[in-house]
């Protein structure tokens, strides 16, 4: 079932020719919470969040975080077994809240894309979530919340005291409303 679209940046946000002292950058990451509102006691449920990009995703210029309430988990996209999509597998206990973030990596050196060096990532898609054949719940609803967060930073960070801002906005879902309800 498809969540809700997404967009990844680390551009510049106004430029050349602007001066580069004065255009800051804008890194940008996707935001998924994700409940299991299932009733409590009932099987846990198995799930692949899956991404459709144009241009496609490269995990060395990413990086995905999963939070299942006992701290982050920093991994890789990987392929889903079923649609060969990159895909990150969760399983969430019933009653239970997860997050999971897919953001640039900008500590990565150039010439990297995501480097706040290069700056020059832009990555848009949609964002699917499909119940795993192996899910120990064969009908699940999850209650999902898809948002985008963006900070922007300075064209110099040497600066003493440079000027950060954030943004957050949430996305709207695909389905009107935000349960989805899975089935094997």
């Amino acid at each position: 079932m498809i969540v809700s679209s997404f967009e990844l940046l680390v551009k510049p946000i106004a430029p050349g020719p602007f001066d580069p002292k004065v255009s800051r950058r804008v890194v940008q990451a996707y935001f998924l919470q994700i409940s299991n509102i299932n009733a409590l006691g009932e099987a846990d449920a198995a799930f692949s969040i899956q991404f459709n990009a144009t241009p496609g995703l490269n995990n060395d210029e990413l990086i995905a975080i999963a939070d299942m309430g006992d701290g982050n988990t920093f991994t890789d996209l990987v392929a889903d077994p079923v649609t060969g999509k990159p895909s990150q597998q969760l399983t969430l206990p019933s009653g239970k809240t997860a997050l999971f973030i897919l953001q640039p990596d900008i500590s990565k050196p150039a010439p990297n894309r995501a480097s706040l060096q290069v700056a020059d990532l832009e990555v848009r898609g949609y964002v699917e979530i499909t119940l795993s054949p192996y899910s120990p719940n064969k009908a699940v609803e999850l209650l999902v919340t898809p948002q985008t967060r963006g900070t922007f930073l300075p064209g110099d960070l040497s600066v003493p005291n440079p000027d950060f801002d954030q943004q957050s906005y949430p996305l709207p879902t695909a389905n009107p409303g935000s349960i989805i309800k899975l089935t094997a």
